[in-house]
């Protein structure tokens, strides 16, 4: 239980961080940081809308599905993928309220689709986060063998970091809203792993 109090400190440090972001944002002309993004914006657009898709709910509810008859299958516990199901529902229905609180505006240049609700924080980072992220934790803690765990969360990270990344890539939002998306993602993925370790012993820090 003391390995797992800097987690839960972890957690309020990032929530509070998103929180102060989403104050600067909501309130004040778009920063350099975000003008500069732009940078982003058209690279590599099929690849962007393929992450993009990936982190939407048709193929979240795919992959959540997916995860629990996989460990069904296998005859192995169903507490793990039900946690990181309802993680992810909980977290983005979290999100969806956060947006109406901050009440960004999204940004005005598109290039495929427009999306609607308000722009901070970006949904598809909390996800990113959340749940692949939260995988690839997972997966390095819990795949016997080592170098089939690198892989997995190696992929499962990376696939994370392309939802982000095609959030800017499309010019769905700021860049400030993808951190802020992160910033979430990551506070509530400590929060979940903490509580985890305390209920059920999943994921306990050694010592």
């Amino acid at each position: 239980m003391t390995r797992a109090l800097p987690l839960a400190a972890v957690a309020i440090v990032l929530f509070a961080l998103f929180v102060f972001i989403g104050l600067r944002v909501s309130k004040r002309p778009l920063s350099r940081i975000d003008a500069k993004a732009v940078f982003f914006r058209g690279q590599f657009t099929p690849i962007a809308v393929l992450f993009a898709l990936s982190g939407r709910s048709p193929a979240m509810t795919a992959f959540c599905i997916l995860s629990i008859a996989t460990f069904a299958a296998l005859r192995m516990s169903l507490v793990m993928p039900l946690m990181m199901t309802l993680s992810q529902i909980v977290s983005q229905m979290i999100v969806e309220f956060a947006k109406t609180r901050f009440r960004r505006l999204r940004p005005d240049y598109w290039l495929v689709g427009r999306e609607a609700g308000h722009s901070y924080p970006s949904g598809h980072s909390a996800t990113a986060i959340v749940f692949f992220t939260g995988w690839a934790v997972i997966a390095a803690h819990e795949i016997p063998a080592s170098w089939a765990a690198a892989l997995a969360a190696a992929l499962l990270a990376l696939w994370g970091l392309g939802i982000m990344w095609s959030r800017l890539a499309l010019g769905a939002h700021y860049l400030s809203d993808v951190a802020g998306g992160a910033l979430f993602g990551g506070a509530w993925l400590c929060a979940v792993f903490t509580l985890s370790g305390h209920f059920y012993g999943f994921l306990r820090l050694p010592g």
